[in-house]
């Protein structure tokens, strides 16, 4: 049974007097009217989707009854005045009507109390609601070609008010077929609409304009499966449609006139701007042109700040009182009509300000009745702070005010994230300059202090070694060879610690990059050492990406380097390298590219995953395994000034998946 015809039933029940309930074939109990609710002293909610057998058991006998709805089922017949005798009193009876009712190729039990006058006027009762109704109901039996597809429709049944939109009366069109009445159908996809219904189950809805005697006629409907038919409630929405697109145009007319309003007010204000000057002084010379347009009591710009307490504040950067610059203060957001502005709301309340936030300490100390402000939006699409008008009484000229402030808020967005890049600009030139300071110093003494001395004793332990070889022991043998080990390790260390602190100091070229040519040459030059460990390198689809060359072409040979060197002792290396895009949980709607480097080897537990990050971390003895401790750091720094980070998963005896993640751009 289609929504429509429910409600239409359920309001016929609804107006009987007495006691009436609708069922479905298993009994179950689709909708009662109040009277039946006070006649079995149940709560009105309560025996919706009960089987009504169920529902009376308590009090009568029910086996009769299921007999007898199963008969009336089955020959859908009426079956009038029937008695049932109450289990707790053989004076008490209750006497009832039951007719099996046809709606849309399903069968219904509908049970009248105490008189048969309900049910014996429900069928013309019924047909005078569909009649009058204002919604077009109708019914569509889906008809079938020689292959068992549907290529029609025919009209089963329908009230008056589905034709009546085409001059056409329900005589006029019940047992036709729809090709032959409403042949648009096939042309504007709702034929399509009906078969997907019928062949799938599923309801569907549409709105489509009609052309009838030159003039648009516009239905909003419903789609529903009944049998092997469809039931579509329509409704002519042609009044409101019309009023709707009126009111759209006369909405797009007036977004016009604003805009022509914001060009030249831009075009006013783009005169001034190059007069503003920088900073405090633009800000200032801006307000006070915005003040001297809407003789405003207060005009004021502020930033969001944290206070003491970690608690989001406005920080004024420039206030207009009275036509004048006042001094600069900071207020509270909360409780006041500032709460709407940084959620990146345009606000408006141009009246009674003080009574709609009754707890604003600003508003009362300024006295202000009105209040229009606007957001100021950074770079990154976070709200940096506003810019609003404030007045002691009501503020009328709305649209040309609010044009004023979104104009000004775009130019003071633009100067704020100038202001910001500034600032940033000198922090990054500081701590650039502290690091030149810094790595010049450790570069001086890395080349000379440490590896000068390195190199005398590594010179002079070869050369005990070549004069005086045939007079040791072999025990001062094994000794000299610990030292030039030593030595040799020291150089290492050194070298890697240079590197590492080059990152820093390298000049920075992000330049495109195909992965796989970098892997391939990267192969090349470890042929050797992958000969020796007989490794072999697996390579996925890789993409291009903007990556600093040498850089990133250090990063991939570290992480080979190092599932080479972890390698299971008489187990030949294998390592995996593939890349796919990824949404990290933690940074939801920032999408990256993920590139796994995965090998076989000895792998190592999870709790050390930062751990083997950190410089001069082992896991392991100097004696198992070569190697500095800082391979890993740089590995994790080169990530980093690639604006990505890198993660590491160990499984003991499995093998490990280094993977990093950079930012798509």
């Amino acid at each position: 049974m289609s929504v429509s015809k429910t409600s239409t039933i359920e309001r016929i029940i609804a107006l009987a007097n007495e006691p009436m309930v609708l069922l479905d074939k298993d009994f179950a109990i689709l909708y009662a009217n109040a009277s039946f609710h006070i006649k079995f002293n149940l709560p009105e909610l309560a025996s919706k989707n009960r089987n009504f057998l169920e529902v009376i058991e308590s009090s009568f006998e029910t086996n009769p009854l299921k007999l007898l709805f199963w008969d009336v089922l089955k020959t859908k017949s009426i079956v009038k005045e029937y008695e049932i005798n109450s289990k707790n009193s053989e004076n008490n009876k209750i006497s009832f009507n039951v007719e099996a009712i046809e709606a849309d190729g399903e069968t219904f039990l509908l049970l009248a109390f105490n008189t048969n006058k309900e049910t014996e006027q429900l069928q013309s009762f019924l047909q005078s609601v569909l009649n009058s109704t204002n919604y077009g109901i109708a019914s569509y039996e889906a008809m079938y070609n020689n292959h068992g597809m549907i290529n029609d429709f025919r009209i089963t049944y329908t009230n008056p008010e589905v034709p009546r939109n085409f001059g056409l009366e329900p005589k006029d069109v019940i047992g036709k077929t729809c090709r032959e009445v409403y042949p648009g159908i096939f042309k504007n996809g709702i034929f399509e609409k009906m078969v997907k219904c019928v062949e799938t189950g599923l309801p569907d809805s549409y709105e489509i304009a009609a052309i009838h005697n030159n003039k648009t006629l516009w239905l909003n409907a419903t789609i529903e499966k009944a049998g092997n038919a469809v039931a579509v409630t329509s409704k002519n929405i042609t009044h409101e449609k019309t009023a709707a697109l009126e009111i759209e145009a006369i909405n797009a007319l007036l977004l016009n006139k604003n805009k022509e309003l914001e060009q030249q007010l831009l075009k006013e204000f783009s005169e001034s701007f190059y007069s503003y000057g920088n900073g405090e002084e633009f800000f200032s010379s801006l307000l006070l042109e915005i003040a001297t347009k809407t003789k405003m009591d207060y005009v004021l710009l502020g930033e969001v700040q944290l206070n003491e307490l970690g608690e989001e504040i406005i920080k004024s950067i420039s206030v207009i009182a009275f036509g004048e610059i006042a001094d600069n203060f900071k207020y509270a957001i909360k409780d006041g009509p500032c709460d709407e502005v940084i959620k990146g709301h345009y606000t408006c309340h141009p009246r009674d300000s003080q009574k709609l936030f009754p707890e604003s300490k600003t508003l009362s100390d300024l006295d202000v009745e009105g209040y229009i402000a606007y957001p100021l939006v950074g770079s990154s699409g976070k709200v940096i702070g506003l810019i609003s008008v404030l007045h002691q009484s009501e503020i009328h000229d709305i649209a040309y005010i609010e044009s004023l402030l979104r104009i000004a808020a775009k130019r003071s967005e633009i100067e704020f994230e100038r202001l910001q890049n500034e600032k940033l600009l000198e922090m990054k030139n500081k701590e650039l300059e502290r690091q030149n300071v810094e790595l010049a110093s450790f570069a001086y003494i890395s080349s000379h202090d440490l590896q000068e001395p390195l190199r005398k004793i590594q010179l002079f332990a070869s050369r005990i070694l070549f004069k005086e070889k045939a007079n040791f022991s072999d025990s001062s043998l094994a000794y000299f060879q610990s030292i030039t080990n030593a030595a040799n390790r020291m150089q290492n260390l050194i070298e890697s610690l240079l590197n590492y602190s080059s990152m820093d100091a390298s000049e920075i070229h992000f330049v495109p990059t195909d992965l796989n040519t970098a892997i391939d040459d990267i192969k090349n030059n470890m042929t050797d050492i992958l000969e020796k460990k007989n490794a072999r390198v697996e390579v996925g689809k890789l993409p291009t990406l903007s990556v600093i060359p040498i850089q990133f072409q250090q990063l991939l040979t570290n992480l080979i380097s190092n599932g080479l060197k972890y390698s299971k002792p008489d187990v030949p290396p294998v390592i995996k390298i593939n890349a796919e895009l990824v949404t990290p949980e933690e940074l939801v709607g920032k999408q990256f590219w993920k590139l796994d480097i995965a090998d076989n080897g000895i792998g190592f537990p999870q709790e050390y995953e930062q751990q083997i990050f950190e410089l001069f971390k082992r896991l392991h003895g100097k004696s198992d395994y070569e190697g500095t401790g800082i391979g890993l750091a740089i590995c994790k720094k080169i990530v980093q000034k690639h604006d990505g980070f890198i993660r590491a998963q160990g499984i003991p005896g499995v093998g490990s998946i280094f993977s990093i993640y950079l930012p798509v751009v």
